[in-house]
């Protein structure tokens, strides 16, 4: 009875353990990407195989216990080409960069084999959100120091008996291991295009590249792993530590190119133990969270961020907000407007890319203007420069209730008149014609860019009576869809001959931003000219580091004054120091702002500059009697 007891466990166990291994297939670049994950709590670790070529599958199982993702990259394993796209280094970098969007992984471990550890470094580089820390096994980053080290070892062989590539995966002659990379498991077509098929030195597409360089610039903690016997040798890796407190070093006595088979025991207790750290570490520091509340200090700016897509938000027309989305075009992936109800939604300056440097990742930041009522969306697409398939779509909806407004009326009294109304005030120009004339109003000009036509033109016929004449009355409906000045021409005349207009009505339609009382300027702005009125106040935000030792200073200006201290924001993980400026007299002016950092803030790093056409406006709306 024990042993079938026992029988039925080990079959649970077996049965439970299945289920926590899975494995599926990503498109990218019209290539699928085979992956397998093994299934544990925790942090997802992503395992990237030496190569390029090998299949991924020695690295099954190296961290028991912890999740983990591994994949073969594209001519290797079950990966598949169907395309004729050019594979190079950047390539495999948004490769990885399209598994992570994909699979919609937020947080991460990285873990690099050999040739792995550059993809994982090239990645690291461009700033991912997420990246929680960086292993690497015996790396191979700084490719002239490789080329050099296979460059003695040749001097002392034969040149016919020599091949780089026993040195390069581990299995030289002098291994005591069962081969585990060996060139029958290759594909040596990939292998060949990246590291070249000269037996004594690199000559494929990585000869001459360091991707060591980089190091300083990852700002997450990094473990190197090395094998005590492992090419080319533990001193050439100690370089990589140089100058970096992010760095810690780990030797395996008894292993070659590969610790995490040769020494496993000890392997998995030194990583996870670094894993673990580095994820309390995070934790200490504070994931920032995106909050409107953050930039309470700016007073009416609107931003919204990736956690407000596929809500609903209640606007008004002539509000103005920002979408920011995190994106890393470092490794060619970001989002684009994929559509948009211009009627209601207008895009008012290029879309731009905010670099979060210190908190990892970017935005891809696009600012809107609210022009109409009624419900509407914009939809989002995220995806790379390599495919026209977005990975992702996502949309922003907004319902704008229809202000309760009057319309303002136009008609033949009003001939040659300047008429100031507000975005979406509904307007109706109604203009007379006898009844038994035969000739009719028509639009001959207007601005459709500024002015619309929300519905049909109507006409109202009056019949004659004793005490008035009969004519017809019709009504052209208009209302403002953009700020600016509409001209509106209308011809009277035969409908259906081609004659000259017996008479004509004009006006000039000025559709008025409201009366601010701040005027924005930011990173983007960078030497635009901005015109703004004397009553204004220019709030200037500009991005800056998390380091102590940086600050912004106005270094110029002319024709304004700054209002009280500076004020230092944070937002999504990014440090804004924001200045208040009020206009003293009208004219022309530069102000030009310095960047500094370093010790004792001397080091200037950047400026930013702007011009201002400053006016004497008021801002007061004419009414439609004005001229």
């Amino acid at each position: 009875m024990s042993y079938l007891r026992t029988f039925f466990v080990i079959i649970i166990l077996a049965f439970s353990a299945s289920c926590l291994a899975y494995e599926g297939q990503i498109l990218f670049s019209g290539n699928e990407i085979h992956y397998e994950v093994e299934e544990a709590d925790g942090e997802v670790v992503i395992l990237i195989g030496d190569g390029p070529g090998f299949s991924s599958s020695y690295m099954k199982g190296i961290l028991s216990g912890r999740k983990t993702l591994r994949y073969d990259q594209l001519e290797s394993g079950s990966s598949k080409n169907h395309s004729d796209v050019a594979i190079d280094f950047q390539y495999f970098v948004a490769e990885l960069a399209s598994l992570i969007f994909s699979l919609e992984i937020n947080s991460f471990h990285l873990l690099g084999h050999g040739f792995g550890s550059a993809i994982a470094v090239g990645f690291a580089l461009t700033n991912p959100e997420g990246l929680l820390s960086l292993v690497m096994i015996n790396p191979r980053l700084n490719l002239p120091a490789i080329d050099s080290a296979l460059s003695d070892l040749a001097d002392g062989e034969s040149s016919q008996s020599f091949d780089k590539f026993y040195y390069l995966f581990g299995d030289g002659p002098t291994s005591e291991l069962k081969p585990v990379l060996s060139r029958d498991i290759i594909n040596e077509e990939i292998y060949n295009l990246f590291w070249g098929e000269t037996p004594t030195f690199i000559s494929g597409i990585l000869r001459g590249h360091d991707f060591s360089s980089g190091l300083l610039d990852i700002n997450v903690p990094i473990l190197i792993c090395s094998g005590l016997n492992s090419f080319p040798g533990v001193k050439n890796l100690l370089t990589f530590q140089e100058g970096s407190p992010n760095i810690e070093f780990v030797t395996f006595m008894n292993s070659g190119h590969l610790p995490m088979l040769e020494e496993k025991k000890a392997f998995k207790t030194i990583v996870e133990d670094f894993l673990q750290r580095a994820e309390e570490n995070f934790s200490h520091q504070g994931q920032q969270e995106m909050n409107l509340d953050d930039m309470s200090e700016v007073p009416g700016d609107m931003v919204f961020g990736w956690e407000d897509l596929e809500k609903v938000h209640e606007l008004h027309v002539g509000d103005d907000f920002s979408v920011k989305l995190p994106s890393n075009r470092g490794a060619g992936y970001f989002w684009k407007v994929k559509s948009l109800d211009e009627n209601s939604i207008r895009l008012i300056s290029d879309p731009y890319y905010e670099e979060l440097k210190e908190s990892g990742g970017g935005r891809d930041v696009f600012d809107f203007r609210v022009v109409g009522s009624g419900k509407s969306s914009i939809e989002f697409s995220f995806g790379s420069l390599w495919e026209e398939t977005s990975i992702r779509t996502s949309s922003f909806s907004i319902n704008v209730e229809k202000p309760n407004i009057d319309p303002i009326i136009i008609d033949s009294s009003d001939v040659g008149k300047t008429i100031v109304v507000g975005l979406n005030e509904p307007i109706e120009v109604i203009l007379d014609s006898p009844i038994d004339s035969g000739l009719r109003w028509r639009i001959s000009a207007t601005t459709p860019e500024v002015l619309r036509q929300p519905r049909e033109n109507e006409v109202k016929i009056t019949e004659p009576s004793p005490y008035s004449a009969g004519k017809v009355a019709q009504t052209f409906y208009f209302e403002g869809m953009n700020y600016g000045q509409a001209r509106l021409r209308f011809d009277y005349g035969s409908l259906w001959e081609d004659v000259a207009p017996e008479k004509t009505f004009e006006a000039t339609i000025v559709v008025a931003e409201p009366v601010r009382e701040y005027v924005f300027v930011q990173d983007s702005d960078y030497g635009r000219t901005i015109s703004i009125r004397i009553d204004q106040t220019v709030l200037v935000r500009l991005k800056k580091g998390n380091e102590e030792d940086c600050e912004w200073q106005l270094s110029s200006y002319s024709a304004v004054e700054p209002v009280g201290d500076i004020t230092e924001v944070e937002y999504m993980g990014v440090r804004y120091s924001v200045f208040r400026l009020k206009p003293t007299d009208s004219g022309d002016s530069m102000l030009e702002f310095l960047y500094f950092e370093g010790e004792k803030r001397r080091e200037q790093v950047d400026a930013f500059k702007i011009g201002l056409v400053i006016t004497e406006e008021s801002g007061q709306e004419m009414s439609p009697d004005q001229k």
